[in-house]
């Protein structure tokens, strides 16, 4: 009766060390898996192909690209942002997202391929958006194409901030106050 007692003492102790090592091992994973997920920037997009250069010539390809709310005279004062007063254009792939009153539907995304453009009335600056496997592209370029803000920096220190105001959706914040 006694080694009887002692076999099952051993087992339990056997089974509270195995339940033990598994908790650890469940509680490591779940950190390892944790920390490399937090660790990852929701806003960094993959690399793509395409270069500053190509994306400057897409936003001056007037051909492809359309007038908010079909309205190329307007200028929007641009005083809720940091590029001034501007006329905003979106390809036709982000216009068809796009309602019948110019706006994105609250909780909707772009689909991939979607450019928007804001170009700047006071000196030709084009500040532009292209979405890339989920992800925004940044740039900027002055009007004679040079780079003022490549698609390669990193967008969280001078796009994201401002684009994660109040009444954004999917990162574009202009149907917020136009």
């Amino acid at each position: 009766m006694e080694n009887y007692i002692k076999k099952i003492l051993a087992s339990q102790i056997s089974n509270k060390v195995r339940m033990k090592t598994l908790l650890k091992i469940t509680l490591f994973s779940s950190f390892c898996i944790t920390f490399t997920h937090c660790k990852y920037d929701k806003f960094r997009p993959p690399k793509s192909n395409l270069t500053d250069r190509q994306l400057y010539d897409s936003c001056k390809n007037n051909s492809s690209l359309v007038y908010y709310k079909n309205d190329s005279v307007t200028i929007h004062s641009g005083d809720n942002g940091p590029h001034g007063a501007f006329k905003l254009k979106f390809n036709k792939i982000a216009a068809l997202a796009l309602t019948d009153g110019g706006k994105l539907p609250i909780g909707n995304v772009f689909p991939d391929g979607s450019l928007i453009v804001k170009e700047v009335q006071s000196n030709g600056l084009l500040a532009f958006m292209y979405k890339h496997k989920s992800f925004w592209l940044w740039g900027e370029a002055n009007a004679d194409g040079s780079t003022v803000f490549s698609i390669d920096s990193d967008p969280t220190t001078a796009c994201v901030n401002c684009h994660s105001q109040n009444g954004e959706r999917d990162l574009a914040v202009s149907f917020h106050h136009y």
